[in-house]
């Protein structure tokens, strides 16, 4: 299989990657290598990156277009082009976080380290964008919809969930190493940015996903 898991900037992507890199049937998981914009076709692959037989995939995370350079491509037309370019193969897992703890979280991230997009630019991007491509993505006959509150509170179950999905041995025990504690901000409503009233629309999309409910 090749399993392409995708999400907005700290909505659980990073740990999530490192989950299935972990696991045994998984040769390697890529860390926002944009791999298919790398090479021309699948037998390039090997070549470019000899690790990676078998089952593998990346992580990717998005804006109003993928991160890499030289493309105008949404993530949702990555997406497409995974499974376009891997057919039967080809496996997808969305993560979502609660819109607040997700921008709480990258606010916080950009002021220890502020490197790329402007949090302001993130945060437009995904007001505008982010009740498109999760809907859209959700909607892909092969992709799963996991929230990353899930993978806090219950991971074995989630990561069960995860691989079952994903066709590899859903029994394996992961090896991944919590942070005990978690704060998830959105509960006590305590806002480090400029609430919007479209973040309403986010949080109605989510909804809309079965097995999500969160709230305002």
């Amino acid at each position: 299989m090749k399993i392409l898991v995708v999400g907005f900037p700290r909505s659980g992507t990073s740990l999530t990657n490192r989950i299935f890199d972990k696991h045994p049937d998984v040769s390697k998981m890529l860390f926002e290598k944009w791999l298919l914009k790398q090479v021309k076709s699948i037998n390039q692959i090997s070549k470019k990156f000899p690790n990676m037989v078998g089952t593998y995939g990346e992580k990717v995370i998005w804006g109003s277009r993928i991160a890499c350079k030289g493309t105008q491509q949404s993530i949702f037309d990555y997406c497409i082009e995974w499974n376009d370019t891997f057919g039967e193969e080809a496996k997808i897992i969305q993560l979502i976080r609660h819109p607040y703890d997700t921008l709480n979280s990258l606010f916080s991230s950009k002021k220890r380290f502020p490197r790329g997009p402007a949090f302001t630019k993130n945060y437009s991007e995904y007001l505008q964008f982010a009740p498109i491509f999760i809907q859209r993505i959700n909607n892909l006959s092969n992709s799963l919809t996991v929230k990353y509150e899930n993978l806090i509170s219950d991971l074995d179950n989630t990561t069960k969930a995860m691989y079952g999905h994903c066709g590899i041995n859903p029994s394996h025990k992961h090896s991944e190493k919590m942070k005990i504690k978690r704060i998830f901000n959105y509960k006590h409503k305590d806002l480090l940015f400029k609430y919007d009233d479209r973040l309403k629309d986010v949080i109605d999309t989510m909804n809309s996903i079965e097995g999500v409910k969160y709230e305002l």
